[in-house]
């Protein structure tokens, strides 16, 4: 808990959003009753907090209002969980990885609703569709083209070793 922190006790640091994970050590510790904040008026039911200082990574970041008697604290606006229980650091990279292992399973899903869902503007605007008609026609011009420029290789070919070396024009 939090409130039983002494000054030079282990912390630990994730950082969410750069999946980092550093240890630090506590260099201060203050529990008290929370002061009445009018923009807050729960705040004296939630019992006594607790303030601390860490040293991690050769940098003092103070942490305000932690529960007294939890044994973590998330600040999700930063992307940082704290606790001093290693285990707690365990289970919350195990939580990220099987969120993000769902999300991945999830992604077929996503990339056809992409799909359908563009093939839908494109019916529902008709300039969008004329857009998409034309660039098929021209895919289909350019396949075309480069099937034609095949073909006339080949003939050209076959002229040269009949008749000797055809020069192509450029």
């Amino acid at each position: 808990m939090f409130q039983n922190l002494t000054q030079g006790a282990p912390i630990y640091v994730l950082y969410k959003n750069t999946l980092k994970v550093s240890s630090g050590k506590v260099m201060s510790v203050n529990t008290h009753m929370p002061t009445y904040n009018p923009q807050q008026p729960m705040a004296m039911l939630n019992g006594p907090v607790t303030d601390i200082s860490v040293q991690v990574d050769n940098e003092t970041i103070p942490f305000s209002a932690l529960p007294a008697n939890a044994v973590l604290a998330n600040f999700p606006d930063k992307g940082v969980l704290i606790t001093e229980d290693r285990s707690v650091i365990v289970r919350e990279l195990e939580g990220m990885i099987s969120e993000s292992e769902t999300a991945l399973k999830q992604a077929p899903t996503h990339e056809q609703r992409i799909v359908r869902c563009k093939e839908m503007l494109i019916e529902f605007q008709p300039e969008k569709k004329r857009e998409a008609q034309q660039q098929q026609e021209i895919s289909l011009l350019k396949s075309q083209l480069a099937e034609m420029n095949g073909k006339f290789d080949d003939l050209v070919g076959l002229l040269s070793a009949r008749f000797g070396d055809i020069k192509k024009s450029e």
